[in-house]
Order: C-alpha cells, then sequence, then structure tokens
C-alpha cells in the first residue's frame, strides 16, 4: 500500500494539520482523545473534507483541493470500522454483510456466494438470522469486520474497534483482526490510545497530540 496524506481542517479546538506517507500493510496512529486521530481517518475515508491538502491511495488521487477532487466515499473502496461498529440495527446479520455488495448493485447469486462463504470463514454463519441487539460485543466486532471485507476494499480504517472490549476478549479479537487483514490481503490503519494495541497489530506508528504528529 502507499498511502499520501496531507490535510488541513480548522477545528474548534485547534488546527488539524498533518502530513506522512506510509508503504506499510498496517500502520498505526496513536494519541489521546481529542488529539485528532479520528478526524484523520474521516477526512480519507471522504467523510470529513479538509479545508485544504491532498490523499492518495495507490496512486488514485481521492483529494487535493488544488485540483478540485473530492471522490466520494462509496467510490474510494475504503472500509471504516466506527468505535460502536455501525451495523444496521434494522437488518439481521446477513443483510449487514450483504448491504455493501447490493450498494454496488452485485448480481443476487454473487451475494448470496460471497456473504455465505465470509460468514463460514469468520465462522458467524449461526448467526446470520440474529439482530445486532441480539449480539455480543465480540459477535459485533466480527460481523462488522466481515463486512468491511466482503466487498473490494484498499484500504481498512479501524477508529478504535476494541475500546469497549474486556481485556481477554480485546487481546483474542485484535489477534484475530490481523489474521484476517493479512488473510484477506487487506491494509490498515489503525487508529487508538493503547501502545499495548499498536505492538500487537503494527508494524509500525504515528503519533498525534493536539491535530499535529509528534517526530
Amino acid at each position: 500500500m502507499k498511502l499520501e496524506v496531507v490535510i488541513f481542517k480548522k477545528l474548534a479546538e485547534y488546527d488539524l494539520d498533518v502530513c506522512f506517507e506510509s508503504h506499510e500493510d498496517r500502520l498505526g496512529l496513536m494519541g489521546p482523545s481529542g488529539s485528532g486521530k479520528s478526524m484523520v481517518l474521516k477526512c480519507i475515508a471522504g467523510i470529513i473534507t479538509p479545508d485544504a491538502g491532498r490523499i492518495v491511495l495507490d496512486d488514485e488521487v481521492l483529494f487535493d483541493s488544488n485540483l478540485k477532487i473530492n471522490i466520494s466515499p462509496q467510490k474510494r473502496k475504503i472500509g471504516y470500522m466506527f468505535q460502536n461498529y455501525a451495523l444496521f440495527d434494522h437488518m439481521n446479520v446477513y443483510q449487514n454483510i450483504a448491504a455493501p455488495l447490493k450498494a454496488h448493485h452485485e448480481d443476487k447469486q454473487v451475494i448470496k456466494e460471497k456473504v455465505q462463504q465470509i460468514m463460514e470463514d469468520f465462522q458467524i454463519d449461526d448467526l446470520q438470522k440474529r439482530y445486532p441487539r441480539q449480539l455480543s460485543g465480540g459477535q459485533k466486532q466480527r460481523v462488522a469486520l466481515a463486512r468491511l471485507l466482503v466487498y473490494d476494499t484498499k484500504l481498512v480504517l479501524l477508529d478504535e474497534p476494541f475500546s469497549a472490549l474486556d481485556e481477554t476478549l480485546k487481546e483474542q479479537l485484535l489477534n484475530e483482526t490481523k489474521k484476517k487483514l493479512i488473510e484477506y490481503q487487506k491494509k490498515c490503519l489503525f487508529v487508538t490510545h493503547s501502545p499495548k494495541e499498536i505492538e500487537m497489530m503494527c508494524g509500525n506508528k504515528l503519533k498525534i497530540k493536539r491535530g499535529r504528529l509528534e517526530k
């Protein structure tokens, strides 16, 4: 993966001013709460538009303020896992995982085959008719990751998805997630405030404080 990020965004408490380039398969972004970590991810995903800058993923320009380029989030091929997993409450597990494929108008039979295969890979096929309210925290995390990986995503953004889990489950799911990212050959930018999580997940890390990367 080659990821180039130059972001400037004026925020209420400080200016987000970030510049980095990475070729890592799994890169960590670490900092305290309110440091700008999630804002960086949202800018990369296209959820929030920077005031100025440039974002390039594998030579595809996703955002360039000078060239007036701003690719929509749906076309960036970037998967985003929020802290609360953002599963659709009115959809069961099968429907949640199928959602990105339906959004991109995949053939019905192709959707069925892809969803069944990834549910088997994640050992969640027995949960396919359950709704998010019927799932544990660990089960929700697996479903959310399966939904990210079922579509042809180039980059997975993980926004502290393990923060609400107990230590034993957290370590288990960190290892599972890393294994699945390698297995599915997906690149990852992982945000956390925990040095231990960074060490387990990533080969390299950046530190951010009040909107700026620390040297």
